[in-house]
């Protein structure tokens, strides 16, 4: 065995006459161990918040939702498409769809909503994949009736279940004597819930015919919804769209569409990992003490080793092993207790969220190079620490150091 090493473990952990220097190095440790837990943690859980958000948004909205400038809509959507599939090789779906405000009524209750009319075969929404009550079925039943899915919130709200008959006014500008409202008869074929509470008490789906009737938008479309292979080309894609398709169409990502709740999850980000850096770094200045104590217990012993023809190097070694086993010592620890909580918090949902943060329980995304680039940041934190206490026990005097008590 490397005595360098056997010494080292001796000095930090020796039960005998040292119990105080013990008992500092498992404080370290534990500083340690801390640190670097705790940053895991906290960067698992705001790449999982990120994530969730992300995919919520993406499932409602698109990736790209390309709109127009002209109130009639898109006149010419079937040949932007036909274009779009041919030309633009991100692009995994494409679909048109109507969507405009309106108000829903059932019985006594009103609420302003959105309607959109989607077309089933192409349609990219994930609101079908979350559907709590009825069916994804939105075939209008006859020219009287047709048929719409709605969000749990806005169904609680006013009393909905799948099955009932609701009352759907179309908004074309302000209404007045000379603009009445146009109005439709619905069955709620189904109830969804995606977990984005805002959006689910707002949009109101439906099949694309029978909006461009309520809206009087006649064979024209107010958008086109576009899913991407990779989300992040979303930025790329629009201004592409921008170049070779143009005026009037106005492309924007669902990075621009939810803008503010995208920044707010990016100052949620930014802040943590410089906070809990902070942790990490008072803990290896807590190695720092820790080796100063230990070369003001151990200066005697340290004279004994250089009369005995140790070198500089090898005190130094010494000391440089001390720090290095604080610190891997705590950065195993580190990763089993934050990795460790992580596991169990994505099996068993101990955490639960209010409703503001989009979703029930604290979503958790282990990223494995944030998590080596933390063990390894703390790791080089460490060395760093236990530099100068090492090289200040290299400078002690033999002589004085024997004397020394």
């Amino acid at each position: 065995m490397n005595y360098k090493l056997f010494i080292a473990g001796r000095f930090l952990f020796s039960k005998g006459e040292s119990k105080f220097i013990s008992f500092i190095t498992y404080i370290s440790i534990i500083g340690v161990t801390l640190g670097v837990a705790a940053l895991i943690i906290a960067v698992s859980v705001l790449n999982g918040f990120e994530k969730e958000i992300r995919d919520k948004v993406a499932g409602l909205v698109s990736h790209i939702q390309i709109t127009s400038f002209l109130s009639e809509g898109l006149t010419d959507h079937e040949e932007v498409i036909a274009v779009m599939k041919k030309d633009f090789k991100e692009i995994k779906g494409i679909s048109p769809i109507v969507q405009k405000e309106a108000v829903i009524r059932f019985k006594t209750g009103v609420e302003g909503i959105i309607l959109k009319g989607i077309k089933p075969e192409t349609d990219l929404s994930r609101a079908k994949n979350k559907i709590i009550s009825g069916s994804t079925d939105i075939t209008p039943v006859d020219s009287n009736f047709s048929k719409l899915l709605i969000g749990d919130k806005l169904a609680k709200k006013l009393g909905i279940e799948a099955g009932n008959k609701v009352i759907v006014f179309g908004l074309n500008g302000i209404p007045g004597p000379f603009n009445q409202p146009k109005l439709k008869q619905f069955i709620v074929s189904g109830i969804y819930e995606t977990g984005l509470k805002e959006l689910d008490d707002i949009i109101i789906y439906t099949d694309i015919g029978t909006a461009q009737k309520l809206f009087e938008f006649g064979n024209n479309v107010s958008g086109i919804e576009i899913e991407l292979y990779d989300i992040d080309n979303a930025g790329a894609v629009v201004n592409k769209i921008k170049t070779e398709i143009g005026y009037p169409y106005y492309p924007k990502s669902l990075f621009q569409l939810y803008k503010p709740l995208f920044t707010w999850v990016e100052l949620q980000k930014a802040p943590i990992p410089i906070v809990l850096g902070l942790i990490i770094l008072v803990a290896t200045f807590n190695i720092v003490g820790t080796l100063l104590m230990l070369v003001l217990e151990k200066t005697q012993s340290i004279g004994v080793l250089k009369t005995l023809g140790v070198s500089k190097s090898g005190i130094v070694k010494i000391f440089l092993y001390d720090g290095l086993l604080i610190g891997i010592i705590g950065i195993i620890l580190g990763n089993i207790l934050g990795l460790g909580i992580c596991f169990l918090e994505m099996k068993y949902n101990f955490f639960g969220l209010p409703e503001i943060y989009y979703m029930k329980s604290v979503p958790i995304l282990l990223n494995p190079d944030y998590i080596i680039l933390i063990t390894v940041i703390t790791f080089i934190l460490t060395i760093t620490a236990t530099l100068i206490p090492s090289f200040l026990a290299s400078k002690l005097d033999p002589v004085k150091s024997i004397r020394f008590s």
